[in-house]
């Protein structure tokens, strides 16, 4: 009960109390004081006494109402109802039918919802084998194709096959548990490693591609972080300029950053418009710019989201809205030996 809301009843009250305390003035005089003590006494455990009483009526009301929306069962119904005043019973009633038919429009939902993720990702691993066929059946007839129909048919298969990571690292997200495998890697290899599945892409739209690579050692998971580098590179390949176009990656180790480890993929096109900057990393993102209309938005997304997974830090380099050219980089934390076994998931 709330004094505020109730206020109305103590008015009452105390105009009572008042009252009598007059009548008391008028008929005795002489035991006016104590009269007043015992009246203002008695007015307040009366008071108090409601109050707890309406305090824990309202508790037991609220626990059956959390009760009720956590299982919203007959059973329920009837104790919540037992517990207000019969004023409210058509209105309870009525909510209680709209809650139920609209927690099962949303466990129906639930359930397409899971189906349909899971048809997904069972269609995305079927894939899987005909791009692994694909890729075989290229490798071994290469000599029987001109160099321009291999590179259009592996540059079609590079592209295929980057669409299709994407679907399932996204699905991957979406799971309750993410394990994940860290190991030493060399991250010279694992670029020079990525970048075999572009040089299709890079030989097709004739892109310069400069790899100034150091030969520097950091800790993380190999599948994950050549899934983030592809959508680098992709992001590159595509964005660069249609003439002339570049694409440098470079890494180095940072002396004035703790020796921190820094990975570069930069490109040579328009970049992107000042106020499109602070969402590149939102899902579905695409920006105002023409050139970025058909994409999915899906790329820097997911590559922000695994990065924090593996605690690598993304940051968009200044040329990026400068109209000059696109860079972000990848930044490996250093793990000291003696912390490489505390690291989860890591296997030597």
């Amino acid at each position: 009960m709330s004094l505020k809301a109730e206020r109305h009843w103590l008015v009452l009250l105390l105009l009572t109390d008042l009252f009598f305390i007059f009548l008391t003035w008028l008929i005795g005089p002489d035991t006016f004081g104590s009269v007043i003590i015992i009246i203002l006494l008695f007015t307040a455990i009366i008071v108090s006494t409601g109050y707890w009483i309406d305090r824990m009526k309202q508790k037991k009301q609220m626990e059956i109402l959390q009760t009720f929306l956590n299982s919203l069962d007959e059973e329920t119904e009837q104790r919540l109802l037992a517990t207000v005043d019969e004023s409210w019973h058509p209105a309870i009633r009525i909510a209680s039918a709209q809650l139920r038919e609209q927690s099962q429009t949303i466990k129906v939902k639930q359930l397409e919802l899971q189906n349909y993720q899971e048809f997904i990702e069972a269609w995305t691993h079927e894939i899987k084998t005909p791009l692994s066929l694909a890729t075989l059946v290229l490798a071994n007839h290469k000599e029987e194709m001109s160099a321009y129909i291999y590179n259009r048919m592996e540059y079609v298969r590079c592209t295929i096959n980057n669409d299709v990571d994407r679907i399932l690292y996204y699905a991957r997200l979406q799971a309750d548990h993410v394990d994940y495998k860290f190991v030493k890697l060399d991250l010279s290899d694992c670029v020079q490693e990525c970048f075999e599945d572009f040089q299709a892409i890079s030989d097709e739209k004739k892109i310069d591609v400069q790899l100034n690579l150091s030969h520097l050692q950091i800790i993380s998971d190999k599948k994950v972080l050549t899934f983030m580098l592809s959508q680098l590179f992709s992001n590159a390949f595509k964005y660069t300029a249609s003439v002339n176009g570049t694409v440098h990656v470079v890494s180095w180790s940072d002396t004035q950053d703790d020796g921190k480890i820094h990975l570069a993929v930069r490109d040579n096109g328009k970049g992107v418009p000042p106020e499109d900057f602070p969402f590149l990393f939102d899902k579905g993102f695409t920006g105002s710019h023409p050139d970025r209309q058909n994409a999915t938005g899906m790329g820097l997304y997911l590559v922000k989201k695994y990065a924090e997974a593996l605690s690598v830090e993304v940051n968009i380099e200044s040329i990026s809205t400068s109209g000059q050219g696109f860079g972000i980089e990848l930044i490996f934390p250093i793990i000291l030996y003696n912390d490489v076994k505390s690291v989860k998931g890591y296997s030597s």
